[in-house]
């Protein structure tokens, strides 16, 4: 089985992000902070690694990796 993985160094940190907006089962996690501080990451039990997110990742900053090794 796969999961989501965001590459941090990639990622624009939107709070708009399009690909948490396409997730149907709520796996994505966007915490905001004082001045612009945004946090995105994905919970690893709610991810089915069905993929959709990579799609509309306008960066490219995530992909999908076994689950065993995202441990």
């Amino acid at each position: 089985m796969r999961v989501a993985r965001i590459d941090e160094n990639i990622c624009d940190k939107s709070p708009f992000c399009p690909a948490a907006m396409s997730c149907r089962f709520k796996a994505f996690k966007v915490t905001f902070g004082g001045s612009f501080r945004i946090n995105i990451s994905i919970d690893e039990e709610k991810c089915t690694g069905c993929g959709v997110c990579t799609r509309y990742c306008p960066h490219g900053a995530i992909e999908l990796i076994d689950r065993e090794k995202a441990s």
